[in-house]
């Protein structure tokens, strides 16, 4: 308790809690502190414990402090009920049945002779578990997302059909037991879960969709039939052929002592079994067959429900007035862009004053280019004074005078040619 009470172990505002409950026109501020403190109590409790509903003995019981229990309680349950805290379990359920209204609405359409009458109930003992509001809608909570994970037994197209094994497994989150079967009843009464039985089975429907009419009709109870056939054709033929197997083993064991006319007799057996096995398999698929066409009819029905939702939001959103509007449209929009295109021309200023300045200047611009390309710089920067000596040298070279010359060589080799 010290981890869900600060003050539990201070004497003395313990023992002023522990009190009886004064009249509220004496100090309002302290009356009220008092019943949110223990209310606020119960509450950390039951979260804490997964306690769904209390009841005057147990809350006693889990408050003792040095042998001693609150003599207010009695008080705090009954404000609790008033201030939708807390709810008679009984009164709880019949709320969630009544058109899916809250606790608080419930009581608020009931009037206020009823809520005294509650009240007058409550001193007398004749409620005796309390329903804790937000602890319960927590645990709730808590098992339709463990629902939301299992596997179901069939998936229908606003629902699923869950098995009483599952609904278990899913509840065995909370870890208290009366809390598991009350979350069980809350479900049942807010129609979130409808029970029902069939071939000495319980199912539970699931239901996902607000606006699914939340019963249990000829088609859930046509889809569990086809189903739970079909598990017990594979169960029957899974025993068949444990014993197909077991004659076969028992034959080959007969061959090996040489028992040839009983190891023939149970080869018998086997291919009856064989023979046996195969027509249920034959069975199987064809309920499976059929089961996969319902399941593909639910499949048609919600495409096309699918389908007629889009064709009448186009027909909301479409209309034939619409071309017209959009040729208009695209035609205003096309003379405007034009418009604007001769206003941007004629706002802009052009300067052909200097263009023959300009044209001169790319003229000379462009020689000199031609020049930088025909006599390129054979210096090199950096490089050794003999070699840059020699280039220049190169450079100042007039290769002129060299064309009779190399011609005066030519015709002397010719001319020693004839003569040998």
């Amino acid at each position: 308790m010290d981890a869900l009470c600060a003050e539990w172990e201070d004497d003395q505002r313990m023992n002023a809690l522990f009190a009886p409950v004064r009249s509220k026109q004496v100090n309002p501020e302290s009356w009220q502190s008092k019943i949110n403190f223990w209310l606020n109590l119960i509450e950390k409790w039951c979260d804490a414990n997964e306690v769904a509903m209390v009841d005057l003995s147990l809350l006693k019981k889990i408050f003792t402090r040095n042998g001693k229990s609150p003599h207010c309680l009695e008080d705090v349950l009954q404000e609790g009920v008033k201030s939708g805290d807390l709810a008679p379990s009984d009164a709880f359920l019949q709320s969630l049945s009544s058109a899916h209204q809250t606790w608080g609405a419930w009581m608020v359409g009931l009037g206020t002779g009823a809520i005294k009458k509650v009240g007058s109930n409550l001193l007398g003992y004749s409620a005796s578990n309390f329903t804790v509001i937000k602890t319960t809608n927590k645990l709730r909570a808590k098992v339709e997302k463990e629902l939301s994970l299992h596997e179901n037994y069939i998936s229908c197209r606003h629902s699923v059909i869950l098995t009483e094994e599952q609904i278990n497994a899913a509840l065995g989150i909370v870890n208290h037991d009366g809390s598991r079967n009350y979350i069980l009843q809350v479900l049942l009464a807010d129609k979130k879960l409808i029970q029902f039985t069939t071939d000495n089975r319980t199912f539970y429907k699931l239901t996902t969709d607000k606006n699914t009419k939340k019963e249990f009709d000829e088609i859930d109870r046509g889809l569990i039939r086809l189903k739970t056939s079909i598990e017990h054709l594979e169960l029957r033929s899974k025993q068949i052929e444990e014993r197909h197997n077991k004659e076969t083993s028992e034959v080959k064991r007969l061959m090996k002592e040489g028992k040839r006319t009983s190891a023939k007799a149970c080869l018998r057996k086997a291919k009856r079994f064989e023979a046996q096995n195969s027509k249920v398999l034959e069975q199987v698929l064809g309920l499976e067959t059929l089961f996969d066409e319902l399941m593909s009819a639910e499949s048609n029905n919600m495409l096309l429900d699918t389908y007629q939702t889009g064709l009448q939001t186009l027909k909301t959103m479409v209309n034939p007035d619409m071309l017209e509007k959009a040729d208009n449209t695209m035609s205003e929009l096309v003379e405007l862009i034009d418009l604007n295109n001769e206003i941007a021309d004629g706002l802009t200023i052009k300067d052909d004053s200097r263009d023959e300045e300009l044209d001169k200047e790319l003229e000379m611009l462009a020689k000199e280019s031609d020049e930088n390309i025909k006599t390129p710089s054979t210096k090199i920067e950096g490089g050794d004074p003999l070699i840059q000596n020699a280039l220049n040298q190169l450079d100042d070279l007039n290769l002129d005078d060299l064309d009779p010359l190399i011609a005066t060589q030519a015709t002397d080799a010719k001319n020693k040619v004839h003569a040998s």
